[in-house]
């Protein structure tokens, strides 16, 4: 068995958790060279702080935090619903048509057909969004044919369940990780699969899992059970020339996919839907419709850069150097990522048509991220005399 690094990341129960990533067990002495003491099979080599540096109005949530998709979708809906809106489960979407004033989806639930018209629709159904081919919009790229990966959540029992564990392999044998999910009593598995296995066409299983954990880790003892999903990820890298087609507009991984690598695709979904909305939210209540051209404009600079920062961290995780990657990835959940910012919080729409800078004394431009203001005295005391 190849020798592995082993990293350990602190389980994530609150933001602002401050706690030890730990580095155990062994380099080959090929991958860290003149430093012998890595070679210690099973001895704590290397502590760092995950949240080191202070919250600031620059960067008022340093680090990261792993939170479970179920758990972000639970606290959407939640929101949505406040005003008595749901989410409606089920429905296909079958054609859409579009002419000046509307657009016409018609939607399959339960074998039966629906029409529903509005003034606009927005396709976030994935990267392969049927609203997307319906509009014929191209969605260029790449795909990574000898790279893929086996994704799980599931239960794992053996395993300090405080921290998150990594093994980084010699050449060729790429990460292999394990994090614990607050709250949801299950762990996320990433682990990079040989190109000709044979599991892109068989389907995975727990024993899959447990198969690839054996032959890569060998740690005794741990058992992998009761899984949530488990699934095959082959590498994507594409994304859309335009975002919009008439009364049709895209977001999300409808608009961009790209590597796992750092995090990037639901912030980057998110803020295309933030974006978008309170600008349909204007227009809707009579703001001028080249409104909604700014979405694009802003939003497509955004994807491209998401997409080169993750490409190049994807081709950096995956190479042949572990000691490295190992501690740039240490690096990425410390807040220092060489390749960008993987909180988004220095994305800028500078330049845009709807930025417009009247003052240079500061260094905040029109566009930018208004940055957290502190209040030196917020309830000013009065007295009546």
């Amino acid at each position: 068995m190849a020798p592995f690094s082993r990293i350990q990341f602190p389980a994530q129960k609150e933001l602002r958790t401050r706690a030890r990533t730990r580095l155990r067990g062994s380099y080959s002495h090929h991958y860290r060279r003149g430093l012998p003491k890595l070679l210690t099979q099973g001895n704590v080599v290397r502590e760092a702080v995950m949240y080191d540096a202070p919250p600031v109005p620059g960067a008022p949530h340093p680090g990261s935090l792993m939170v479970g998709q179920q758990f972000t979708e639970a606290a959407l809906r939640e929101k949505l619903a406040s005003p008595g809106t749901r989410v409606e489960l089920g429905g296909e979407l079958v054609e859409l048509t579009q002419d000046r004033d509307q657009v016409t989806a018609s939607v399959r639930f339960d074998g039966q057909h629906q029409d529903i018209r509005a003034r606009y629709l927005i396709g976030c159904d994935g990267g392969g969004s049927t609203v997307r081919k319906q509009v014929g919009i191209d969605f260029l790229g790449e795909t990574w044919e000898q790279q893929r990966m086996l994704f799980g959540n599931l239960r794992v029992g053996g395993l300090d369940a405080s921290v998150a564990h990594m093994w980084a392999a010699g050449p060729g044998g790429g990460m292999l990780t394990l994090a614990p999910m607050p709250r949801s009593g299950t762990w996320f598995f990433t682990a990079p699969l040989p190109p000709d296995d044979g599991q892109g066409t068989s389907p995975v299983s727990v024993e899959t899992f447990a198969d690839i954990f054996s032959h890569r880790v060998g740690t005794s003892g741990v058992r992998f059970h009761d899984a949530v999903y488990l699934s095959v990820y082959q590498v994507n890298i594409h994304m859309v020339d335009r975002y919009r087609d008439g009364r049709v507009f895209l977001a999300g991984d409808a608009a961009h996919v790209h590597t796992p690598a750092g995090g990037q695709g639901m912030n980057t979904g998110v803020q295309d839907a933030y974006n978008l909305g309170w600008k349909l939210a204007h227009v809707l209540r009579g703001a001028p419709e080249p409104l909604l051209d700014t979405y694009e404009e802003e939003r497509l600079p955004i994807a491209e850069h998401v997409l080169a920062s993750t490409t190049a961290r994807g081709r950096f995780w995956t190479s042949d150097d572990s000691a490295r990657v190992s501690e740039r990835i240490v690096g990425a959940f410390q807040g220092r990522d060489p390749f960008s910012d993987v909180s988004q919080l220095s994305i800028t729409y500078r330049g845009s048509s709807l930025a417009r800078d009247l003052d240079e004394a500061i260094g905040i431009r029109a566009g930018d991220r208004a940055p957290d203001a502190g209040m030196t005295n917020p309830w000013p005391t009065t007295s009546n005399e």
